[in-house]
């Protein structure tokens, strides 16, 4: 997909998947003796035998590294699906901001909330360069001939004719007055979590609608 994400697709025989949109499921493998795993969402909807798993390969990473390594035909451990992001109110207004990897529930909510919601959304996602960008070609599809969805891409590593520096900070360049008190769903580094649910905060959004999986404060 880009030069360091593959997609996988898991089969898994006559097993149906059922899950909400957003939630991720964990990969078990052992490595030296250890148990590890490691959380990945599905990018496509439940209902099927499959899921679509986008995960970028970091040199020092034990999971994305051993996943990147595997050959087709080999068989992979799960856990089940859980998490806390999935959509709450299909008829509010959505927001949806990431980066990096954080775009995967991103892609699921949004195919869930184009096929079921009522209101309108927003897509923005932040990377380094546009040759990291992932799932281009599946937002550009989908927001193409919508006038509810708009995407945005921000780029912190490449001067382009597009936004640059930090995703969060161009908010307010689409979330204007056609949105009536969206729900806010963000996930990516930690970092940008947490600065992003401050700035909303101080902008007066209750932290009623602002969703994420909730362990970003902690790790910064």
């Amino acid at each position: 997909m880009t030069p360091r994400v593959k997609q996988f697709i898991l089969e898994a025989g006559d097993h149906t998947f059922s899950y909400q949109p957003g939630q991720h499921v964990v990969i078990k493998f052992e490595q030296n003796g250890d148990v590890v795993g490691r959380p990945y969402t599905p990018v496509n909807l439940p209902g099927t035998g499959a899921l679509a798993l986008g995960i970028k390969r970091y040199e020092d990473g034990t999971a994305s590294t051993w996943m990147h390594d595997r050959s087709v035909g080999e068989e992979i451990t799960i856990t089940k699906p859980s998490g806390n992001l999935h959509l709450r109110d299909l008829d509010r207004d959505v927001v949806f901001l990431s980066t990096g990897t954080g775009i995967t529930p991103m892609i699921a909510m949004l195919k869930q909330y184009l096929s079921e919601g009522s209101g309108r959304a927003a897509f923005l996602y932040g990377e380094r360069t546009q040759e990291d960008i992932m799932y281009r070609e599946t937002l550009d599809h989908l927001s193409a001939g919508r006038d509810n969805l708009e995407v945005l891409y921000s780029l912190s590593d490449e001067d382009w004719d597009g936004p640059t520096g930090h995703v969060q900070t161009h908010l307010g360049d689409v979330v204007d007055e056609r949105f009536e008190d969206p729900h806010y769903y963000i996930c990516g580094i930690p970092p940008m979590v947490v600065d992003s649910e401050e700035m909303l905060q101080e902008e007066g959004v209750d932290d009623g609608r602002i969703f994420t999986e909730g362990w970003e404060s902690d790790a910064v």
